[in-house]
């Protein structure tokens, strides 16, 4: 984190202005909450579909041609927050010297494989085994010593996730073909029949950090993400996890709130994924199933209030909703007393047109009811 995100004991006042950098449906939850909060609220976003546009007191559009606008609302605004990583350098430079409790250091780890993995290494934690490479031969290379199947893609990770391709043996090479454009590629081992874990945590500007119950995540497709609560990981695995997660946060002096992914291979072994800031979407979850929500708590951080311990309430699963689910999730309307359907109506979210979060006392429950549902897919 940069120098002035360092120890910082500050506050922020309703009244002020919170400037807000986001396009996903969590930006819009955060102006929401700041609101009631007593702030207003200026938004910056490089598309003018943005959610968080509807929400804001005061829209900056952003160019990439023109840094009129950054400018202006870096002036308007008394402290500014990211809601997701995903940020263009032209806007993380212009923050240099602005009030940005998270900072941005955490934001290079996040863009860059090589250099997150680096880091990781560096705090000792258990990762994937990795090789770079450029060109075919150099691919080949890292796949005999790895050990296929391998994973493929770019070194950067703001690259389109159909940018990576999966090589099950060395006849597979040409699929990397597209890939090589001079820049360096990312190989890891692929690992069958794995786990995804995320643990959410806020930490704050006292030195404070609350962490928010494991959930299970999947990817049924691209860009769409299911989310649970778990409960059924050993004590050992949810212990590793939360030290991780704890030892991230400080490691980067990171203010606000961040995601640490994990992944449980078959053999029961946790490896580290990735460290993410922000407010990613499946953070709604916790808005049913405990006492304060990611994005609330996220606030109280970065306006400089002490955190609100976290109390875990009921277990929940999110679902997202795309075209082909809304006509059959409309029929559950009048008897589904344990589902919360929110609909966006924001094209630019699309292909996602909303969620469902189910809330009860299992998550393996739920999950058994939304299979019966049979509104989604699922892989049996």
């Amino acid at each position: 984190m940069d120098e002035k995100g360092e120890n910082m004991s500050y506050e922020i006042l309703p009244g002020a202005t919170i400037g807000i950098i986001g396009e996903g449906i969590t930006s819009r939850y955060l102006a929401q909450a700041a609101h009631n909060m007593g702030y207003q609220v200026a938004a910056y976003s490089s598309t003018a579909e943005s959610a968080v546009f509807k929400d804001a007191d005061y829209r900056f559009l952003g160019d990439k041609d023109n840094d009129d606008e950054i400018e202006s609302f870096a002036a308007l605004s008394n402290m500014i927050t990211y809601t997701s990583a995903w940020l263009p350098t032209q806007i993380t430079d212009k923050l240099a010297n602005q009030t940005v409790p998270q900072g941005t250091t955490i934001l290079d780890i996040t863009d860059d494989h090589a250099l997150a993995k680096a880091f990781y290494e560096n705090e000792s934690l258990n990762i994937l085994p990795y090789e770079t490479g450029s060109s075919l031969d150099e691919i080949a290379q890292a796949g005999a010593k790895l050990g296929y199947p391998i994973i493929v893609k770019p070194i950067f990770k703001h690259k389109h996730i159909d940018d990576q391709v999966i090589l099950r043996g060395d006849w597979d090479l040409g699929l990397v073909a597209p890939l090589i454009d001079g820049g360096t590629l990312l190989v890891e081992p692929w690992l069958e029949n794995t786990k995804s874990f995320v643990m959410t945590a806020v930490r704050g500007s006292h030195d404070d950090t609350t962490l928010y119950p494991l959930r299970q995540v999947e990817t049924p497709e691209q860009g769409l993400t299911r989310a649970w609560t778990v409960g059924d990981v050993s004590d050992e695995i949810v212990t590793e996890i939360k030290h991780v997660t704890e030892k991230l946060g400080r490691a980067l002096n990171y203010i606000g709130a961040y995601d640490v992914t994990f992944l449980v291979s078959e053999n029961g072994t946790l490896y580290l994924r990735n460290v993410i800031p922000g407010l990613s979407k499946t953070t709604v979850l916790y808005d049913v199933s405990v006492n304060i929500s990611v994005t609330m708590q996220h606030l109280r951080a970065v306006t400089g209030q002490r955190l609100a311990e976290v109390i875990f309430e009921e277990s929940a699963v999110y679902m997202p909703i795309t075209e082909k689910e809304a006509d059959k999730l409309y029929r559950h309307w009048q008897i589904q007393p344990h589902w919360q359907i929110s609909m966006y109506q924001l094209p630019s979210l699309l292909p996602q047109m909303g969620h469902v979060l189910a809330v009860g006392s299992s998550s393996e429950q739920l999950l058994n009811q939304l299979h019966v549902a049979g509104v989604w897919q699922f892989n049996d």
